[in-house]
């Protein structure tokens, strides 16, 4: 069977399957999805709805590796951003009752990033963040005296993420006061000082960066559980594969480019946070999409026209090469489908 039979077939059964879960057949869904995915492994919003109709089976470990998956197919897609993030969310859901916390932290804390103001992500992070695997306290070096404290590899529990303009670096330290530690940005490294109780200093140096940073534009915050640095990329688009040079990427750092663009993540932040607040004082989605409509180019606004009408008002893409590639599909709220009906 030809790879269009595979998704046509594929698609034919994802239609059936979403008929039977209307129907609350979800048995039955649940075995059309998996013939769906059969046919075609490549659609995330198969997972996605798979994972759903498993969770209300109650079949919370499969549901939430489905939700996993799906959020994996549709994480570089930025006409996919509502299932992006509703796979984040559910993963970070069942991941919780599953007692996964790490697994769980990690998707939730990329579900807030796309929409800090989602009430329901904020309040399991703030579950469970607590816990997650203590890292390890830093040990204070022992130095003789007046003798400054090398800068050494961090032995603590670090994890970084990036959008188009920024690095995001969180070093899980908890506990830490916020005048008691300091960051030094410079072009091609950061470095983080702490100061412990006991008086003693802890350096740490992530140094060379993979590529140049802005330092007057770089920040960093203390919080419970972590101290997020964030670094702004000196050429901003300009995809990261590593935090720090290493000797393999050395030799490819000149063919790097901006050609691949990734979903800005920053953008699609502050636009969830508009919409917030433009829903809560009563002010229309037509506002919110004149506002955005009307300072954008003309691949952008075709982009939005065709997107939010394809979609019923579903979707709002502004990534004219993926929405002209076909129609845009609908995407209903969770736990909800949308169902055709002949005239």
């Amino acid at each position: 069977m030809s790879t269009a039979a595979n998704k046509k077939t594929g698609n034919t059964l994802f239609q059936q399957a979403n008929e039977a879960y209307f129907d609350d057949e979800f048995e039955q869904a649940e075995s059309l999805y998996t013939q769906a995915i059969a046919a075609d492994s490549t659609v995330g919003d198969y997972y996605l709805k798979r994972a759903q109709v498993r969770g209300k089976l109650g079949k919370t470990e499969t549901a939430a590796k489905d939700a996993l998956q799906a959020s994996v197919l549709a994480a570089d897609k930025s006409d996919q951003l509502r299932q992006y993030f509703k796979a984040l969310y559910l993963h970070g859901k069942w991941a919780t009752e599953l007692k996964q916390y790490d697994a769980a932290a990690a998707s939730l804390r990329r579900a807030a990033l796309i929409n800090p103001s989602h009430e329901e992500v904020k309040t399991l992070l703030d579950q469970v963040e607590p816990l997650t695997t203590p890292a390890p306290e830093p040990e204070p070096e022992v130095a003789a005296e007046n003798e400054p404290v090398a800068p050494k590899r961090p032995n603590v529990r670090h994890e970084w993420y990036q959008t188009d303009e920024n690095v995001i670096l969180e070093v899980f330290i908890k506990r830490v006061q916020k005048d008691a530690a300091t960051v030094e940005f410079e072009d091609k490294g950061v470095s983080l000082s702490i100061k412990m109780a006991t008086g003693a200093e802890n350096n740490y140096e992530f140094e060379p960066l993979a590529h140049d940073i802005i330092p007057g534009e770089s920040a960093f915050e203390v919080l419970s559980t972590k101290i997020e640095i964030r670094l702004k990329k000196a050429k901003a688009g300009l995809k990261w594969d590593h935090l720090e040079a290493t000797d393999e990427q050395a030799s490819k750092l000149n063919q790097l480019g901006t050609s691949r663009k990734g979903v800005s993540w920053d953008a699609i932040a502050a636009a969830a946070e508009k919409e917030t607040k433009l829903s809560a004082s009563d002010q229309s989605v037509n506002e919110l999409f004149q506002s955005i409509y009307k300072d954008a180019d003309a691949d952008t606004q075709r982009a939005m026209m065709k997107s939010y009408i394809e979609s019923n008002g579903t979707s709002l893409s502004t990534d004219w090469k993926s929405v002209s590639k076909g129609p845009v599909e609908t995407l209903p709220p969770t736990d909800t489908y949308a169902k055709s009906y002949s005239r």
